[in-house]
C-alpha cells in the first residue's frame, strides 16, 4: 500500500453522499434549467442506484420529483455567490 485512499468513481461517490444528508434537508437540485435550491425529502436504494425525493421552486410552480443521485449536491458546494439559475435575468 502506497498509503493513499481510492478514488471513488464520480458515481460511488454520488451515491455515498446522498445516504449521509439529513432528512428533511437543504441541498442543490441539477434541474433541466441548472442548479436550484431545494429540499432532499427522502431517499432509496433502487435497482439503478440510490435516488432522492426532492423539492424546489421552478419559477412559480413548486416541484417534487425525484433525482439521480448525481444530480442533488450538498449546498456547502457553493463557497461564494448564488447559483446562476436562481438568478433572475441570467442567459441561460
Amino acid at each position: 500500500m502506497n498509503g493513499m485512499e481510492p478514488v471513488r468513481t464520480r458515481h460511488a461517490y454520488a451515491d455515498w453522499t446522498l445516504r449521509g444528508f439529513p432528512l428533511p434537508g437543504h441541498v442543490l437540485v441539477l434541474t433541466e434549467t441548472g442548479w436550484r435550491r431545494g429540499w432532499l425529502l427522502a431517499r432509496e436504494n433502487g435497482p439503478t442506484g440510490w435516488i432522492g425525493l426532492v423539492q424546489y421552486e421552478l419559477g412559480n410552480l413548486e416541484i417534487t420529483e425525484h433525482l439521480a443521485a448525481d444530480h442533488i449536491a450538498s449546498p456547502d458546494v457553493w463557497t461564494t455567490g448564488e447559483p446562476t439559475s436562481d438568478q433572475e435575468g441570467s442567459p441561460s
